[in-house]
């Protein structure tokens, strides 16, 4: 596959484009935030390093056609809210698992489903460079706010994932919730 231009994209309040060296401070603050990463699968950050880090692991799943993530930004002043995209590309049962986090600062004003609904639309078109027909989000069951996104954007609950992932020293169940093309809410 050629090597693919990195997407822009923009809604009416945000500017969603590639992570950069200069989000690391604010991407460790997310992921360093116990009350951020509660219902997410990581360790909390120790380290600024880590937040290097998993830009890096960013940019290796663009490069290698396996996943995208958006840096989610303030359109008019540029600030850095969170990050969202897809983070497995699966080219042989045309899906996709999607993924978002953003600063508590901005909780509950809609940036997130603006954000989550544009990316969905970007994958779904017909121009995406290959077909998508499902999107599934992972969600831990406690976590009742991405559970309300998700389900506003069309997804389905499909069941429960048992002891699906470990983190903390701990496995969790996950819900497992998925949208098919034909479903997909046109925003």
């Amino acid at each position: 596959m050629p090597n693919l231009v990195f997407p822009i994209i923009e809604t009416p309040r945000l500017l969603l484009n590639r992570l950069t060296k200069y989000d690391r401070e604010p991407l460790f603050a997310i992921f360093s935030d116990p009350k951020i990463i509660e219902y997410y699968d990581v360790e909390r950050f120790k380290s600024i390093a880590e937040a290097d880090r998993l830009i890096e692991y960013f940019d290796a799943r663009f490069d290698s056609n396996t996943g995208i993530r958006w840096a989610i930004r303030d359109k008019s002043s540029g600030e850095f809210l969170g990050t969202c995209g897809f983070t497995n590309w699966n080219e042989f049962d045309h899906s996709a698992v999607v993924g978002y986090e953003l600063s508590k600062d901005y909780w509950g004003k809609g940036y997130a489903t603006e954000a989550v609904a544009t990316i969905l639309n970007f994958i779904f078109d017909e121009s995406f460079h290959f077909y998508v027909h499902r999107v599934e989000a992972l969600i831990l069951p406690s976590n009742k706010p991405s559970e309300k996104l998700v389900k506003n954007l069309g997804f389905r609950l499909e069941g429960t994932l048992r002891g699906k992932c470990y983190w903390n020293n701990d496995f969790h169940d996950m819900n497992m919730y998925a949208v098919l093309r034909n479903e997909q809410l046109k925003k």
